[in-house]
């Protein structure tokens, strides 16, 4: 890891096209004064390793009585994803979390959490539905939902075929032929056609999967107490990249709003310091008027 520190004023472009200066330090400073909170921002992966240091940011003197966090990740460890929401609200007593660009699966759990989510309209959030390694691939994820929505699909595929064939059955026997046996034939050609492909669903499989969304769901439960939001969040959407934006958010979680002025100033700051720089944060802590980033090499 190597350090920046951001130049004092960045430039901006104002309405007439002219570049304007934007003081940095300002800024930070009346988020932190409006919000009467320590600044952090966490951009990357969620795992164990990263989040212990990051909470060890965290763990410096603490200036506020309330904390907001930045945080932009595609996801990761649920398990390092519920340890720095439960530690981020125990050690304040209001949990502000910003969401300027993605914010997907583990960092959903995270928003769980959070008393106030301020998110732009740059913002995503996504389904809650874990990732796990796909059979023989180590490089390659799949949804935890895949195996599950399969079964369900199998399942109603079975009984259309059995409908089918049995009225079918039924039709062209002209009454010669009994409701059982025409049950027995349908019965028959719906396993046919269906078990060569349940034959390739791994029970264990199966049973890891139904752990691990046990495991988001209840993590979820311990940080929103609302089983029917976490329960939505997990099942109700057809693909882990599916893309939920401030409205569907706002509806979903009620405690969401916009940037203010200056919020928004913050995040332009930081969208140009990544295209400026071509580096993507690591970990960025503002706490008060003090600024220090962390990057990776």
């Amino acid at each position: 890891m190597s350090t920046v520190r951001l130049q004092e004023d960045s430039p901006a472009t104002a309405e007439d096209g002219t570049q304007e200066s934007i003081d940095q330090a300002a800024v930070f400073k009346q988020i932190c004064d409006d919000l009467d909170a320590d600044l952090f921002i966490y951009s990357g992966g969620i795992t164990r390793g990263l989040a212990s240091l990051f909470l060890n940011e965290v763990e410096r003197p603490e200036t506020r009585e309330n904390v907001a966090v930045i945080l932009c990740t595609l996801g990761g460890d649920p398990d390092a994803a519920y340890i720095i929401a439960r530690f981020l609200k125990s050690h304040y007593k209001k949990f502000t979390l910003y969401i300027f660009g993605y914010c997907k699966s583990a960092g959903t759990l995270i928003a769980l959490g959070a008393d106030e989510i301020v998110m732009s309209h740059r913002g995503e959030l996504g389904p809650l539905d874990v990732q796990l390694l796909k059979s023989d691939d180590i490089l390659f994820r799949g949804s935890g939902l895949d195996i599950t929505q399969a079964i369900v699909s199998l399942s109603e595929r079975s009984y259309e075929v059995f409908e089918k064939h049995f009225l079918e059955t039924i039709r062209r026997g002209g009454g010669a032929i009994t409701t059982k046996t025409a049950a027995d034939i349908a019965s028959s050609l719906a396993v046919g056609l269906i078990a060569p492909i349940t034959a390739q669903v791994d029970p264990l499989r199966v049973g890891e999967v139904e752990r691990a969304i046990n495991i988001a769901y209840e993590y979820g439960v311990r940080l929103n107490g609302d089983p029917a939001r976490v329960n939505s969040i997990i099942k109700d959407y057809p693909s882990h990249s599916f893309v939920i934006d401030y409205e569907e958010a706002k509806s979903l979680f009620g405690n969401v709003r916009q940037p203010n002025e200056a919020e928004y100033q913050l995040e332009y700051l930081l969208r140009s310091f990544e295209e400026n720089s071509g580096r993507m944060c690591k970990y960025l802590t503002i706490s008060s008027a003090v600024y220090e980033n962390a990057f990776s090499r």
